[in-house]
């Protein structure tokens, strides 16, 4: 947890990606049965680790799950709207079945937020990028603007490519 950083920014570049990543069904499960609860919970406990300055609303957070088939879901999380760089309009988890190589289990999940990102690069103000399992932010590239609909569509086009 980076003290020197927003709730909002730890929620999504901490909190989020470590539980899902790690424990992708029971986060689902959780996810589904108390939507924004769920997220409200862990939005406070990382609240709690903070000092006051770096604390911020739990306002206008939305979850939706959608069933892609039978084994692949993708969930979106509104956020707050972001106040300053680099904090999230959106997070995008994506959940497909587990696949092995021998004893080695093959990473199966995605984690890809639409960030706040100002700069030439991103004529629309945003910037989509994938935290991994091992905690690296990887840019995929300039984003659409930041809107529901506009987001899920380019999650939906990430899950078919696979």
């Amino acid at each position: 947890m980076d003290s020197n950083r927003s709730q909002h920014y730890n929620f999504v570049y901490e909190a989020i990606p470590v539980m899902f990543h790690s424990q992708t069904n029971q986060f689902m499960k959780y996810l589904e049965r108390d939507g924004t609860k769920f997220l409200e919970f862990w939005w406070d406990h990382v609240g709690e680790r903070l000092p006051e300055e770096r604390l911020s609303d739990f306002k206008d957070v939305a979850c939706e799950i959608t069933p892609i088939d039978q084994q692949t879901k993708m969930a979106i999380i509104r956020l707050p709207v972001p106040t300053a760089d680099r904090e999230a309009y959106y997070i995008g988890l994506i959940s497909r079945p587990e696949r092995r190589f021998a004893w080695v289990r093959l990473p199966n999940t995605s984690v890809v937020c639409l960030i706040r990102r100002e700069g030439d690069a991103f004529p629309n103000g945003t910037e989509l990028v994938e935290l991994t399992p091992s905690a690296r932010v990887v840019s995929v590239g300039a984003g659409p603007l930041p809107e529901w609909e506009a987001f899920k569509q380019v999650l939906l086009k990430m899950v078919k490519k696979g």
